[in-house]
């Protein structure tokens, strides 16, 4: 379990540089991936560069910024939910190999949190997690509870 958390860390960490570089862009552009020719778009200074990777994107039917942003919006959110679904993963796999006693431990497993993080259009947003699971639960479970974001850290707007 613990390995597979850390193989879908590994990967989402991997993904978030996923822009092309002129070198490999150059060297053979039909191997760089729309979605990575957008972030480069997107990244590069280079106007000569630039204007070669949208004369690609164009033969490859991507002919509007937006359509750029979305794929990016989509890969940024596939990203993060693999990063929330490793981090839930970690955290279970690290309380369920503890060092015996069981029970409650103070630590906060239990119940319901807030949680804030940026949807797919970067705007905060806030969301009702279960503790011991990391899963999204109904917002109403929360409304008693401060809107802190303590119990994810990191992952906050």
């Amino acid at each position: 379990m613990m390995r597979k958390a850390l193989l879908a860390a590994a990967v989402s960490a991997s993904l978030v540089g996923c822009s092309t570089s002129q070198t490999s862009f150059y060297k053979n552009r039909e191997a760089a991936g729309s979605t990575s020719l957008c972030r480069t778009l997107a990244e590069s200074t280079d106007p000569k560069f630039r204007q070669d990777v949208a004369a690609e994107l164009v033969s490859r039917g991507i002919t509007s910024s937006e359509q750029c942003r979305k794929r990016v919006d989509t890969q940024n959110a596939v990203i993060a939910g693999v990063a929330i679904a490793a981090g839930v993963a970690i955290a279970v796999a690290a309380g369920s190999s503890g060092g015996g006693g069981g029970g409650y431990s103070g630590g906060g497993g239990y119940g319901v949190a807030w949680d804030q993080f940026y949807n797919e259009y970067y705007q905060p947003i806030w969301r009702c997690r279960d503790k011991a699971t990391g899963r999204f639960v109904d917002d109403w479970r929360c409304s008693s509870k401060p809107m802190h974001d303590g119990t994810w850290p990191g992952w906050s707007a």
